[in-house]
């Protein structure tokens, strides 16, 4: 979705601007207050929070507004805010916190300090640095959303009996085989030995994919899996300052030798979709992976927590279980990727205050409610085994997960450097630039917009 946003015009921030500095917005009725929220989730998801809200805080009346998150609505919101209409709370993505956090209000620390929240020791590492800048919190999130595996559970086995009939002779390759079906591939090298198993081809054409990834056209999360591939191998992917991307330049490895992770991840992820590789299970010309996993045409896909919530609403009929996302090995840190909707509260809102409250209640008591609903993991800290033996077991994720979870500061405009990834990732698809000059080429651009000031 979030490569359909819709660039903001330099005349809705000015006067956004102008009116966050006059204090204009929202009025309100002496001894009454309406706290307008917008947010993605169904309205019946907030109905038991607003109403234990409301009891607490009398005199307030919370107005909750379903948005859809599609190119108008970061204009919308800001449009809306200008006309004194709201939000007062503002649901966006965890990584449009720093883009904003000139147009948002941080909560007041000695609110922090009455309540006696201890955000540092409380929430996970996404909640901190996505939403804390300057020692600062702009931010907070109920829940957080973790790439995991689905897949399709009689393709699956289909596929384990395939592999153990043919190693029948092979003692050693089958014992191998069963112990990686029965208990998951915890690794990438564990899941590339029984692709050939999942994956059914006619000739070049692939009838079932093992896995849906590799391009960027028809894999819903393409540039997050990048992104995580990425930090798995330890791309180091800006400057600390902010102002470079280093997806393209080489990092130190155990040895102290230069590789270039960035470039290895990249080539990693394309191979899935290059006829050449002894792991192509997918192209360009395959359904949307959502599709073909749903038509029974991949095995596996890789998505969000919140997406079995999907499945079940839309496909309440479909049969798929959930997998923890694959690891480098052991001379690499575990590592999963998050994405989230953070709740924040713009500065021009007339009533700061009552809002903060709201994001600290939703956020705080609240969080298991929102959570159970929206198939979300808890956004705070919690204590998990975070070996990869641990993830050897057959493991299906759990909240344990947010205990390796990593997000990265993609700078004011992420949207464009997802759009670019997607961009690194056809252009090594199609051939017209190797895996270095293709990230070369996104790197220059991703600097641009680092560097890039004003709107």
């Amino acid at each position: 979705m979030k490569k359909f946003l819709k660039i903001l015009g330099t005349t809705t921030l000015a006067i956004f601007f102008m009116l966050t500095l006059t204090g204009c917005g929202k009025t309100t009725t002496t001894g009454h207050k309406d706290l307008v929220v917008w947010g993605f989730v169904d309205p019946d998801v907030f109905k038991p929070i607003i109403k234990d809200f409301e009891k607490k805080n009398s005199g307030v009346t919370v107005k909750y507004s379903q948005r859809g998150f599609n190119a108008s609505y970061e204009n919308d919101a800001l449009n809306s805010m200008t006309s004194g209409e709201g939000p007062d709370v503002w649901a966006i993505p965890n990584d449009w916190v720093f883009r904003h956090r000139g147009k948002l209000a941080p909560v007041d620390n000695e609110v922090l300090k009455d309540k006696k929240i201890d955000i540092a020791s409380t929430y996970s590492d996404p909640i901190i640095k996505d939403n804390i800048f300057d020692n600062k919190l702009y931010g907070l999130a109920p829940g957080i959303d973790v790439l995991q595996i689905y897949y399709n559970p009689e393709l699956y086995s289909a596929a384990q009996e395939k592999a153990l009939k043919a190693t029948r002779d092979n003692d050693e390759q089958r014992q191998k085989l069963s112990k990686i079906f029965n208990n998951f591939p915890a690794t990438w090298d564990e899941l590339n030995q029984i692709l050939p198993w999942l994956t059914t081809k006619n000739g070049a054409t692939i009838q079932v994919s093992g896995i849906a990834i590799g391009t960027s056209n028809n894999v819903s999360k393409s540039a997050d899996i990048l992104s995580l591939l990425m930090l798995q191998n330890q791309t180091k992917m800006t400057s600390d300052d902010l102002t470079q991307s280093n997806i393209n330049l080489p990092v130190k490895d155990s040895s102290g030798a230069d590789v270039f992770a960035g470039t290895n991840s990249l080539n990693f992820y394309a191979s899935y979709a290059d006829p050449a590789s002894p792991y192509y299970s997918w192209n360009s010309q395959m359904p949307n992976d959502v599709q073909a996993f749903v038509e029974g045409k991949a095995i596996m896909v890789l998505n969000y927590s919140s997406f079995s919530g999907y499945l079940n609403q839309i496909y309440p009929n479909f049969k798929f279980q959930r997998a923890l996302i694959p690891q480098i090995g052991d001379l690499n840190p575990l590592i999963d990727y998050g994405s989230y909707t953070t709740y924040v509260v713009p500065s021009i809102s007339p009533m700061t205050d009552v809002a903060w409250e709201f994001v600290l209640f939703l956020a705080g008591d609240e969080a298991s409610t929102y959570n159970s609903a929206t198939s979300q993991l808890q956004a705070t800290k919690v204590t998990a085994d975070t070996t990869l033996k641990a993830r050897s077991s057959g493991g299906k994720p759990t909240k344990e997960l947010v205990a390796i979870a990593k997000t990265w500061n993609k700078g004011r405009y992420p949207v464009e450097v997802d759009t670019i990834f997607n961009e690194a990732i056809s252009r090594l698809n199609s051939k017209s630039q190797s895996a270095q000059a293709s990230l070369d080429t996104a790197a220059s651009r991703i600097t641009e917009l680092l560097r890039k000031s004003g709107w």
